[in-house]
């Protein structure tokens, strides 16, 4: 029974990972925006009811995120980020939390879950994550009049202390 169980939470962990890397594109080829880039055309609703276009985040500066609730590395950035929200909103900071994959439901019982007060965009497909990237997630992207001044993934996750240090440039 004990191996049972054992082989159970193995699995569960595989398929817990798997959701924060997943395929590449069909080139086999990763993609990933870089620092120097401008960030690309896109529109988003938040669950807020506000829209956020790549055109607004172009102006000023901004935080962009791409999660997916399921996986262990967006958990640990993601209170990093609700950090940085809680600290620069007020600011004039913009955020676009954006999901790779994740319809509303389990985003917004997660958020209820953990606090979070940040507005998020649930994504049910991939189309807007792809203009950044090809695969991984998180992805954090900090940007100055839409040019991508750092970004972070899974490898390692940023810490509050990183992304704060690069947030504060921008002012």
């Amino acid at each position: 029974m004990k191996r049972i169980y054992v082989f159970l939470m193995m699995l569960c962990s595989l398929f817990m990972a798997a959701s924060c890397i997943l395929d590449k594109n069909s080139e086999d080829k990763e993609y990933e925006m870089e620092v120097g880039q401008t960030i690309p055309d896109f529109t988003v609703t938040m669950n807020d009811g506000t829209v956020v276009t790549g055109a607004d985040l172009r102006k000023g500066n901004a935080l962009i995120m791409f999660f997916h609730t399921d996986c262990p590395d967006c958990q640990g950035t993601l209170p990093s980020v609700q950090k940085i929200y809680d600290e620069y909103k007020s600011k004039g900071m913009k955020f676009a939390l954006i999901s790779r994959s994740q319809l509303d439901d389990p985003i917004s019982e997660y958020w209820k879950a953990q606090g979070y007060t940040m507005p998020y965009s649930a994504q049910p497909t991939r189309e807007i994550y792809a203009l950044f990237a090809s695969s991984r997630v998180p992805r954090v992207y900090i940007c100055q009049d839409g040019v991508v001044k750092s970004f972070y993934r899974d490898d390692p996750i940023p810490t509050y202390e990183q992304l704060k240090a690069d947030v504060e440039k921008l002012f």
